[in-house]
């Protein structure tokens, strides 16, 4: 996620996207890498059937109910706007259906004939104009969780065991009631379920782990923040805050899990026996040290050191406008690339 625990704002829906296409495509992978910090590996997950289960397939010559589909789209936490920009929208005018499904790069535009699917079009969120045709069209849900009539109620029989509060006065516990995804509600997750998962649920059997540096010291210390900020957050009793268990899973449980699988530990150990020779070296420490020098003064100072280019890399849009906004204020304005390729091409230092 972009946001962090207990945060009561929802990562941008991009983020979201990407995130329903990786847990859609995991359990029928054959081949391929799937990079994950180990902050994201502790946060629980919707069932593997909810997410298989709440995708749709669109073709041509499919019947459709539009007043059905509207609704179906709206319980998927699909939003009904007059102009699709962003995924999780869409717009029903007449005889076409604007769609901006998760896990997809570009919208769709489905014309209508009576009840049927005509044909199926991409088109350019920017221009709003079609692009090609295409053969079918596959539909995740907008949320990791569901807002259907079933869903709701459960969410609001765990709310009411999970908390002894005035629910009428908690926001998020009113929004959902009425149907509505408020901001910070992927905190709430297993409200919606009978029990979550784990990122392992998703993996196919035998699944081999490529384990890289202190992991077990980033699990503890994600696990630390978690517990600091329900603290420090889970004292307002209008939004009360399930236990980081419920929300996370714990580091003994996380390493039981990963017991499980077949595990290559890659380290960094300068006295152990060296079997593949590297250049690379460790990053120096460019926390804050007290008074003595900031973040930004210890990074100047790295620089005037290192000979070679240097790029920053953050992990979301969000992040790297607050990282951009930082560097700034202490002089530092290093100019945007789209990639590592856009990098190497630039010919930039910094």
């Amino acid at each position: 996620w972009e946001t962090l625990p207990y945060d009561n704002f929802s990562p941008h829906q991009d983020i979201v996207s990407e995130r329903l296409e990786t847990l859609y495509r995991l359990p029928s992978l054959a081949a391929g890498i799937l990079v994950v910090p180990m902050s994201t590996l502790m946060h629980r997950l919707p069932p593997v059937h909810y997410v298989a289960g709440s995708s749709l397939v669109l073709e041509p010559g499919q019947v459709l109910d539009r007043e059905s589909f509207r609704g179906n789209l709206e319980r998927n936490g699909y939003r009904n706007v007059e102009t699709v920009y962003e995924h999780g929208e869409f717009a029903l005018r007449g005889s076409l259906l604007d769609i901006f499904p998760m896990g997809s790069d570009l919208p769709y535009r489905v014309d209508l004939l009576d009840d049927e699917v005509d044909s199926l079009r991409t088109f350019s969120p920017d221009t709003q104009r079609t692009l090609e045709k295409v053969s079918a069209i596959n539909l995740l849900p907008a949320r990791e969780y569901p807002l259907n009539p079933a869903a709701i109620e459960r969410f609001r029989l765990n709310w009411y065991d999970a908390f002894d509060v005035d629910h009428d006065a908690c926001p998020t516990y009113r929004e959902v009631s009425a149907g509505r995804a408020p901001g910070g509600c992927e905190y709430y997750l297993p409200l919606f379920f009978e029990a979550c998962a784990t990122l392992f649920d998703y993996l196919p059997a035998g699944t081999p782990v490529i384990a890289v540096g202190d992991h077990y010291r980033a699990a503890q210390r994600f696990w630390a923040d978690a517990e600091h900020r329900h603290t420090e957050y889970g004292i307002d009793p209008r939004r009360p805050l399930l236990p980081p268990a419920r929300c996370f899973t714990p580091v003994e449980e996380l390493y039981h899990l990963l017991g499980r699988c077949p595990v290559l530990e890659l380290r960094r150990n300068p006295e152990a026996p060296v079997h593949v020779a590297s250049p690379s070296q460790a990053l120096p420490d460019l926390s804050s040290q007290g008074a003595r020098q900031t973040p930004a003064e210890r990074l100047q100072r790295f620089m005037q050191q290192h000979t070679g280019p240097l790029l920053l890399c953050a992990e979301s849009a969000g992040r790297r406008e607050v990282l951009l906004e930082n560097l700034a204020a202490h002089g530092l304005t290093p100019p945007e690339v789209a990639d590592w390729a856009d990098f190497l091409a630039s010919g930039l230092r910094f």
